[in-house]
C-alpha cells in the first residue's frame, strides 16, 4: 500500500479504482483519504467485504432480510461433508457444491450419483457425488464448502455502478449459448436496490441470481467489481463505467436515449 499511495500521488490520481484483491486496499481507506484520494473497491468497510467474500455469511444475511436466499449447510469435515449431502438428496432433486471462499466460480461443482468418474475431466462443473467425497477426504487442512440445491432454471447477471450504497445504473445480462440479452429494466433490480445498500456497496460490481423451477429468482452471489461480460453493458447505451467516475469525481456526463433489450 506504501508503494501504491506513492504512486498515486506522484502521477495526481484523484480516484483508485481497485480490482479483484480490492478488500486488501479498503483497510487503507482513510490513509489515501487523507491525500484526497478515492478508493473504490466494491464495498465500504471491512466488514462488507467480510460479508460478501463469506458466502455462507452472505447467505445467512440475505435470508435475515428475507431476500431470496439459496439453503445452504456449511462443512468443514468429510463426516460433515456426508451429512450434508445425504440430507439435501433427499430434500432436493439435484444438489451442488462449492467453496465458501472464492471467485470465478473456481470449485464449484454439481454432484450426481449417476456420473462417471470421468466426467469431471469432461465437465468441470460435474462431478460424481462419491468420487466429491473422497476427493474432499483428501484435503488438508479441509475447506470449508457449501452443500446447497442445484437451480436449473434461467441464471442472470446484473452489473452494476453504485456509490455509497446507492444504484447509479444497472444492467442486466442472461447468456445465452452463442449470445447475451442485455435489458435496463428486469425483475431483479428490486432486491439488487436492497442489496447494494445494504452491503454498502461502491463502484462496479456484479449480482448473480438463478431462477428455480417455478421461475421465481434467488440470489446467487454479489461480486465487488466488474463481471467478464461488463462490456457488453454498454451496447444498451448505458456507460456504467462513465456513470461511476462522474459521479465520483463530479463530472457532466452527456447520456444517449438507451435500448431496452439489446442482444449481443
Amino acid at each position: 500500500p506504501d508503494w501504491l499511495l506513492e504512486q498515486c500521488k506522484k502521477h495526481s490520481i484523484q480516484l483508485l479504482f481497485c480490482g479483484k484483491h480490492s478488500q486488501f486496499i479498503e483497510q487503507f481507506r482513510e490513509e489515501f483519504s487523507r491525500h484526497d484520494i478515492q478508493l473504490v473497491t466494491g464495498a465500504r468497510g471491512i466488514s462488507q467485504h467480510k460479508n460478501v467474500n463469506n458466502k455462507f455469511l452472505f447467505g445467512q444475511i440475505c435470508e435475515g432480510l428475507n431476500l431470496p436466499s439459496i439453503s445452504a449447510a456449511k462443512v468443514a469435515h468429510v463426516n460433515e461433508l456426508k451429512q450434508a449431502i445425504d440430507e439435501y438428496q433427499q430434500r432436493y432433486s439435484v444438489i451442488c457444491a462449492k467453496p465458501v471462499y472464492g471467485v470465478y466460480g473456481a470449485g464449484f461443482v454439481q454432484l450426481s450419483d449417476d456420473v462417471s468418474y470421468f466426467m469431471k475431466f469432461q465437465s468441470n462443473t460435474l462431478c460424481n457425488t462419491q468420487q466429491f467425497i473422497e476427493a474432499y477426504a483428501q484435503l488438508e487442512p479441509p475447506i470449508e464448502y457449501l452443500i446447497m440445491p442445484f437451480l436449473q432454471g434461467q441464471e442472470c447477471s446484473v452489473d452494476i455502478a453504485c456509490s455509497n450504497g446507492k444504484i447509479l445504473a444497472l444492467v442486466t445480462r442472461i447468456k445465452f449459448k452463442f449470445y447475451q440479452e442485455c435489458y435496463i429494466e428486469h425483475p431483479c433490480h428490486e432486491i439488487c436496490k436492497i442489496l447494494v445498500e445494504h452491503f454498502q456497496c461502491d463502484g462496479l460490481i456484479n449480482i448473480q441470481f438463478k431462477q428455480d423451477d417455478q421461475g421465481a429468482w434467488h440470489i446467487l452471489e454479489i461480486n465487488p467489481r466488474p463481471a467478464g461480460g461488463f462490456s457488453y453493458t454498454q451496447h444498451t447505451g448505458i456507460n456504467l463505467i462513465a456513470e461511476l467516475i462522474a459521479e465520483k469525481l463530479h463530472l457532466v456526463l452527456k447520456r444517449p436515449v438507451p435500448t431496452t433489450v439489446v442482444q449481443v
